[in-house]
């Protein structure tokens, strides 16, 4: 489910804006309910604690060029090539990272994520870069 906001210098046309499923009642429903759990869980608060953890975890490894995030939404960068980094993760580690080009590694993890959870990552990775 999505939002949109539209400039008050854009006049909307009928029919200009659609999509097949928007605004019915079930998928505004799901969404109402993934609110509910989104609050009752407090995941916006552990995802910014996490998230914090993480980028301080991740600012004493070796070898980062930068690195960069908000919440769990983290981007590592390194001066070279993240192929064998990230393939290493994957095969030997069993960590499935995302990208955002050749140098940058994209950490997009659930809003749920625990601190020891994220201390297996920060585990993990370590193993790969001292490897």
């Amino acid at each position: 489910m999505g939002g949109l906001l539209i400039s008050p210098k854009f006049k909307p046309v009928y029919g200009m804006l659609g999509t097949t499923f928007g605004g019915n009642h079930l998928a505004c429903a799901a969404a109402i309910a993934v609110l509910d759990i989104m609050e009752d869980e407090r995941l916006i608060d552990n995802a910014a604690k996490v998230g914090a953890y993480l980028l301080e975890e991740l600012h004493k490894l070796p070898g980062i060029k930068e690195i960069r995030g908000r919440g769990l939404m983290i981007g590592i960068e390194f001066e070279e090539s993240i192929k064998e980094v990230r393939s290493k993760l994957l095969f030997e580690e069993k960590v499935f990272t995302g990208v955002a080009g050749t140098h940058t590694i994209r950490l997009l993890p659930p809003l749920c994520l625990t601190i020891d959870e994220a201390k297996e990552f920060i585990r993990r990775f370590k193993k790969v870069l001292n490897a």
